[in-house]
């Protein structure tokens, strides 16, 4: 069976559980989380002989042998036994053949579940991934876990902070994961520093603001804000304080172009007479960060599509002066930032 997210929570409420499941899909949080859930479920009322009946693998290091072993061996003192096998690369893994036959003819006193967070499934383009799938599928459940949405995120968060006995309001929520990006992993660990620092009260944006990690994007984008703006200190300030924790100058231009590209693209999409969002249907990489296109929009509006297409041609030689010449990188960052802050000024 192929399932969703809410089928899969149902589920688990549930009393059955199938011999086999498969999680993978973009969000590697929720695919552990989810994994997990699933485990503790399968070993519930084991009294405490898990550590009989709970097989945890790295697909990445065990042999094929192992896994089979342990899938097949008769639980102790229990109803079932449980093996969970992380990122197992079906694609070049040994023993195919006896994979399937393993998915196909399933120990039913056994629980086997395959979990990715880091390997890749090519469910659509290699062939021994999509007969692993379609094997799994005929036995259990096949469930893919995508990133949520920016208003899903800011929930879980509100929510999240709930269960850890503090208060959140949904636009502090909002501005933690603009400053950290929809990665749920970073977003929970941030999570628990805050919680922690603000010890039963509310997280607020003073508390963000002070003790949230920023990623390099939201920095990078803050200097994309101050040379909209035109405001030299700000941006120079932004950009030496990134110097100082040694961030990459090609992935500081690459990000600030990134972030140029979204201007000229809600740009172009309203003189098309196309609403700012648009552009997510044509271009790959703004699922879960909507947020971005709604910015862009409101920092486009003084500047011309000329301007904008100017200063991506501004970025794209400095990132050829970055890879291909001697020239020093700090400075080839400092001269594009001046370029950029002087035609939006022009642009103005």
């Amino acid at each position: 069976m192929a399932w969703n997210e809410d089928t899969l929570k149902q589920h688990i409420k549930g009393e059955e559980m199938l011999p086999v499941y498969v999680l993978y899909g973009e969000e590697a949080y929720l695919v552990g989380q989810y994994a997990n859930k699933l485990c503790r479920r399968a070993m519930d009322g084991d009294d405490g002989l898990d550590s009989f009946n709970l097989h945890r693998f790295d697909g990445l290091k065990c042999d094929f042998s192992e896994i089979e072993d342990a899938a097949e061996a008769l639980p102790l003192m229990a109803e079932r036994t449980c093996v969970t096998v992380r990122d197992y690369d079906v694609g070049t893994g040994e023993g195919h053949d006896r994979l399937l036959a393993l998915l196909q003819e399933p120990n039913e006193s056994c629980v086997l579940i395959f979990y990715y967070d880091a390997v890749k499934v090519s469910a659509t383009k290699n062939e021994r991934w999509k007969t692993f799938l379609a094997a799994a599928e005929k036995s259990g459940a096949v469930v893919k876990l995508d990133k949520r949405t920016p208003e899903e995120v800011v929930r879980m968060l509100v929510s999240g902070a709930t269960r850890r006995g503090c208060t959140m309001k949904t636009d502090v929520a909002r501005l933690l994961l603009e400053w950290c990006g929809n990665d749920l992993n970073l977003l929970m660990c941030e999570l628990d520093k805050l919680s922690a620092l603000a010890d039963g009260g509310e997280i607020d944006r003073v508390l963000v603001e002070r003790a949230a990690t920023r990623n390099l994007e939201s920095r990078v984008f803050e200097l994309s804000k101050a040379i909209l703006k035109g405001q030299y200190t700000a941006a120079y300030d932004v950009l030496h304080a990134l110097f100082a924790q040694k961030e990459d100058p090609i992935m500081i231009n690459g990000v600030l172009a990134s972030a140029w590209a979204d201007l000229y693209r809600v740009k172009t999409a309203e003189a098309a007479g196309q609403q700012p969002t648009a552009v997510a249907a044509v271009y790959a990489g703004y699922k879960g960060k909507e947020f971005r296109l709604r910015n862009a929009a409101r920092d486009a509006s003084r500047l011309s599509v000329a301007t904008l297409r100017e200063g991506l041609e501004v970025l794209a030689e400095a990132d050829r002066r970055l890879k291909f010449t001697p020239a020093d990188n700090h400075i080839v960052l400092e001269e594009t930032a001046a370029r950029l802050i002087l035609l939006t000024r022009r642009g103005n």
